[in-house]
């Protein structure tokens, strides 16, 4: 089903250097990509503890795609691109 809803989550610690970078990098990948279906939330990993337990997440920063955890660590601008670009043609 292409152009479907994704839902991109990015799990982040609140004084986590590493996590506003990763936020930031999907914020510009989402932009390029201008695609309306693309919903993206930052989750506080600390305020969201039992939820990003039930991902699996064990570091931050993490970022989730429709629920499956896709990177562990923050992904380089090419990896995540084509990340989204999957699931939004699959």
């Amino acid at each position: 089903m292409a152009n479907s809803k994704i839902k991109i989550e990015v799990f982040s610690a609140p004084v986590c250097r590493k996590c506003i970078k990763t936020f930031r990098l999907v914020e510009t990948v989402v932009s390029e990509l201008q695609n309306d279906s693309i919903e993206l939330r930052k989750v506080d990993i600390v305020e969201e503890l039992d939820y990003a337990i039930e991902l699996g997440l064990r570091a931050t920063p993490a970022i989730t795609i429709n629920g499956k955890l896709v990177f562990t660590a923050t992904p380089t601008h090419s990896d995540l691109r084509v990340a989204i670009q999957s699931q939004l043609s699959s």
